[in-house]
């Protein structure tokens, strides 16, 4: 048997489990997605500054030929070649390239050649060499750039070499080197070339300026060729890279990269930012959130527990209340539909209840059986008195010769008699209580001329609801009885029926003439209307008000109510509510 205390902190884990597994999932989806989108909006903006940074940069480097083409002793040199006027070409040219040299401090050597006679001159470490033998063979970027029509290119990173033997390179560094076509202004007719190495370490400064995360890497790429880099090796290859700009996930990495144009040279720069870094936030919030859920889980498993145990201390009360029950006191019946401790208790209130129930069921039948006789002797019941009253007026009548009217009253007397007296209708239309009614006040108009007046206010359409017998015509018979003033006229003398309906309910108002009455006297009425009599009780005063109370509870019982009111002007004032039995056809 399971215990309630296993299966509610059960339901208590998963009620929280589930809910918090669900929130934590759905927040770091969402945490991690904003983290991805805000990395890659600052990478972007951060790689568009540093494409906009280096082409600036390189866009002062390619300037760099500028001067030369200033100097137009060089340019004259260039012309008929550095054998021509070897005396002068020398110093002309080494000034030349040193204060070119000398006009930044970021380049490592440079390279001169001359087409005519194929010199070539070099700078490194502030010296220029000598004249040396260019040899076409071993420079093939220069090939290339006789093809090119921007006149420039960048040769990727590679390692730092002498261009002739003149030259002896003291270190070893990683450099980058711009390569420049020098033409004739004229007519664009190549007289030679320029290199500039650019230690690599440059460009790699630049690029650690737009890192933002720690474990952050970048390249920067011409073509599909390095010049520079802060990390290892690229994890993609470049063909990746489609568009000006993207992101990507590749492994353990978020990659961002930018592409641009500088001059006619291709320049992508690319940055690989940790994927954990990324979603650090993310992880972050989903830790808070695990940490809160273990905590929130911890709490309601003890408040489950105590609960539980609050559950099953009134076991032993309840327990000892069964007996009462057996023994009458019955609120309400218990199914067993679980297998704890309350299943046990609930089969013991079931056990109770199928034995009280064959008392119950024989206790109604009896109950119903004289509330039918009751019934039926209410709807008998007919005011001996009235009886007297209308023969003697029939008579009156008669003796008078008036036989029509004779007729008639023996008629509506006769269809009284009849109505009263059919104890197997026990429910009629409305309809059928106010032609009872009629028929009751056509014999008191008769007997009583002139000395009253009445008025039956029942709109035609609510004819067909129906209601118990006999809670009309009792009304009246009461206000000829105590109410009804025969000294007076009928401007004096009135009697007012009006019913209504109010949603599912049917008002009947019931107003008579009469005096003030007070409220202790009204209040007495009802107590006695309301007070349950026995059947041997010989108690007469109130009977009509309770009777028709009493028929009013046999047949609604609590939905139904009778409310009894004293106007401020005098007179009587009965108020019924009952539930519409039936709606209009």
């Amino acid at each position: 048997m399971k215990s309630i205390r296993t299966r509610l902190i059960r339901l208590v884990v998963l009620a929280i489990l589930i809910p918090t597994t669900l929130a934590t999932s759905a927040s770091y989806l969402y945490v991690r997605n904003q983290n991805v989108e805000q990395a890659e909006r600052s990478s972007l903006s951060a790689l568009k500054r540093g494409s906009n940074q280096i082409s600036h940069y390189m866009e002062d480097v390619r300037r760099l030929p500028t001067s030369l083409y200033a100097n137009r002793s060089l340019l004259n040199i260039m012309n008929v070649g550095a054998d021509a006027e070897l005396s002068e070409s020398e110093g002309v040219i080494s000034r030349a390239l040193l204060g070119l040299f000398l006009s930044r401090q970021d380049i490592e050597q440079l390279h001169f050649v001359i087409l005519k006679g194929n010199s070539e001159y070099s700078v490194y470490n502030m010296k220029t060499s000598s004249r040396g033998k260019f040899d076409w063979l071993q420079e093939t970027d220069y090939f290339r750039l006789m093809k090119q029509k921007n006149g420039w290119l960048i040769d990727p990173a590679h390692q730092i070499t002498a261009y002739n033997t003149h030259t002896m390179i003291l270190d070893d560094k990683q450099i980058v080197s711009f390569r420049y076509r020098i033409n004739r202004v004229e007519t664009d007719e190549p007289l030679g070339f320029l290199s500039v190495d650019i230690p690599t370490s440059v460009f790699e400064q630049q690029l650690k300026l737009f890192e933002n995360f720690p474990g952050e890497s970048l390249w920067l790429l011409n073509g599909n060729q390095l010049i520079a880099k802060t990390g290892k090796e690229l994890p993609v290859t470049n063909d990746r890279f489609t568009g000006k700009s993207g992101s990507m996930r590749v492994g353990d990495s978020f990659i961002v990269y930018a592409k641009t144009i500088t001059q006619g040279v291709p320049i992508t720069l690319v940055k690989t930012t940790p994927y954990a870094s990324v979603v650090k936030g993310a992880n972050e919030t989903a830790l808070i959130l695990i940490l809160i859920g273990i905590g929130s889980l911890v709490l309601m498993i003890i408040a489950a527990s105590l609960v539980a145990l609050e559950i099953t201390k009134p076991i032993k009360q309840l327990t000892a209340n069964v007996w009462r029950v057996e023994q009458g006191d019955l609120s309400a019946q218990f199914i067993a539909t679980t297998n704890d401790e309350i299943g046990l208790l609930n089969r013991q209130f079931q056990r109770m209840i199928q034995r009280i129930d064959r008392l119950i069921k024989r206790e109604y039948r009896l109950a119903l059986e004289n509330r039918t006789n009751e019934l039926r002797a209410l709807q008998s019941q007919l005011n001996p008195h009235f009886l007297f009253n209308a023969l003697q007026s029939i008579g009156t009548t008669t003796l008078q010769g008036d036989r029509k009217i004779a007729y008639r009253s023996i008629t509506g007397l006769s269809q009284m008699m009849r109505y009263s007296m059919n104890n197997e209708q026990t429910i009629v239309t409305l309809k059928q209580e106010v032609d009872h009614l009629q028929s009751y006040m056509r014999l008191q108009q008769q007997r009583f001329p002139d000395r009253f007046r009445y008025i039956v206010d029942v709109p035609w359409h609510m004819n067909s609801i129906e209601v118990p017998k006999m809670i009309l015509q009792p009304f009246a018979e009461n206000y000829f009885k105590h109410a009804f003033n025969q000294q007076v006229d009928a401007t004096e003398n009135y009697l007012a029926y009006k019913v209504r309906s109010d949603g599912d309910q049917l008002i009947i108002q019931v107003e008579n003439s009469g005096a003030v009455m007070e409220s202790t006297e009204l209040k007495s009425i009802d107590q006695t209307m309301r007070m349950h009599r026995r059947p041997e009780d010989r108690q007469t005063s109130g009977i009509g008000l309770h009777n028709i109370y009493e028929r009013l509870l046999i047949f609604y019982g609590e939905e139904a109510s009778m409310i009894l009111q004293s106007p401020t002007e005098g007179g009587f004032r009965i108020v019924i509510r009952i539930p519409v039995e039936q709606e209009e056809l």
